[in-house]
């Protein structure tokens, strides 16, 4: 029984072939820069706030059409960070606003809007690499990243603007969530 066993996991272990990404060409032939990443999408440098987008399709796909794609979901990536600031501060809110979500996207919307002459498009990598697929065949695929940059003066004014334009909110509730936003805009890491 032993034997079989062993050999039954020999077979097994044969079997099993471990995957690993391969790069095959890169945007202008060069190594993957270090902001291209997604373990920080958000980082912060001399006053500015940078944000990384990114997005994968397959060989086939135009890599204007996903370079396209990678930008907006840097921008994206604003939109949502703001949103998951203020659900933060309505959860927190000891006057017990209750709100499903819809203020928070709400926010994260208009301050993106108030921001959009403010974001720069700073970088853009692509590389192809090869892949595999669930079922282990090797598949090209096309991993694109976009770097957007905005100055957190702006990020700032266009919290405070979106905030000043809602009637709804109470002036205290205003204040509070200003006090949050610029403090989590100015402990972004330098």
């Amino acid at each position: 029984m032993k034997i079989l066993m062993l050999l039954l996991t020999l077979v097994f272990a044969s079997c099993a072939t471990t995957y690993k990404d391969e790069v095959v060409a890169t945007m202008e032939d060069s190594d993957r820069p270090k902001w291209a990443t997604l373990s920080s999408t958000l980082t912060a440098k001399k006053g500015k706030i940078y944000v990384v987008g990114y997005t994968e399709g397959l060989a086939s796909n135009r890599i204007s059409s996903l370079v396209r794609v990678a930008d907006n979901n840097a921008r994206f990536e604003i939109a949502r960070e703001i949103t998951n600031q203020m659900n933060y501060i309505y959860q927190n809110l000891e006057e017990g606003l209750s709100d499903d979500g819809g203020m928070s996207r709400f926010y994260g919307t208009e301050v993106s809007r108030f921001l959009a002459n403010g974001i720069r498009q700073e970088k853009r990598y692509w590389e192809k690499v090869r892949t595999y697929d669930e079922d282990g065949q090797p598949v090209i695929k096309i991993r694109v990243y976009s770097q957007i940059s905005m100055k957190k003066i702006e990020l700032k004014k266009a919290v405070r603007r979106a905030i000043a334009e809602n009637n709804q909110l109470n002036k205290a509730i205003k204040d509070r969530i200003d006090d949050h936003m610029v403090a989590e805009v100015d402990k972004m890491q330098e």
